[in-house]
């Protein structure tokens, strides 16, 4: 009987991951602020942006957050534009992955969605990549409100069931 239970209980998180204690907390970034629950603390990142960039963001905040343990990573950034420069989200999604591209990165985009986040424009494109011969699975959600551009990327180990379901429960809490 105690050899059942084992493989009911402890079998199927050998197969799918097991994730170790994650432990979740609200985040904000921007103005408005767009809401996150992220599995830990992100750090500030920074960016200083090129003097011809500057002079077109009067706001630029940006966090990151790396679980090595968990295979889990999550970049965050708010743009406010000049106000006669409108927020793009195809273009940062497209800059986003030329940017991986750059550094060596092999990506494949599996779909890109028009959707809505608390009433915002919104894009959530998935996909795979490769980093030094491992594969990822990512999504990453670009919305955008005239100048105001928030972008939340969640990129996970691929084949792993249960970071599948953490990246689905991150995108899944974004709201204004």
């Amino acid at each position: 009987m105690r050899f059942l239970v084992v493989i009911i209980c402890f079998v199927p998180a050998m197969l799918f991951g097991q994730i170790s204690n994650l432990v979740w907390q609200n985040y904000a970034l921007g103005t408005p602020t767009v809401k996150v629950k992220l599995p830990g603390q992100p750090l500030p990142q920074e960016a200083k942006l090129p003097p011809q960039a500057a002079s077109y963001i009067k706001e630029y905040d940006a966090s990151y957050l790396k679980d090595d343990a968990n295979g889990i990573v999550i970049t965050m950034m708010y743009a406010w534009y000049a106000n006669d420069v409108i927020a793009d989200s195809h273009g940062a999604l497209d800059g986003t992955n030329r940017q991986w591209e750059s550094t060596g990165t092999r990506v494949a985009i599996l779909n890109t969605d028009e959707t809505k986040i608390s009433g915002k424009s919104a894009v959530k494109q998935r996909g795979k990549l490769i980093i030094g011969g491992q594969e990822h699975e990512f999504m990453d959600i670009v919305i955008v409100e005239g100048s105001m551009l928030w972008q939340i990327i969640v990129m996970v180990r691929a084949n792993d069931t249960s970071l599948k379901t953490v990246m689905q429960k991150i995108t899944d809490s974004i709201t204004f």
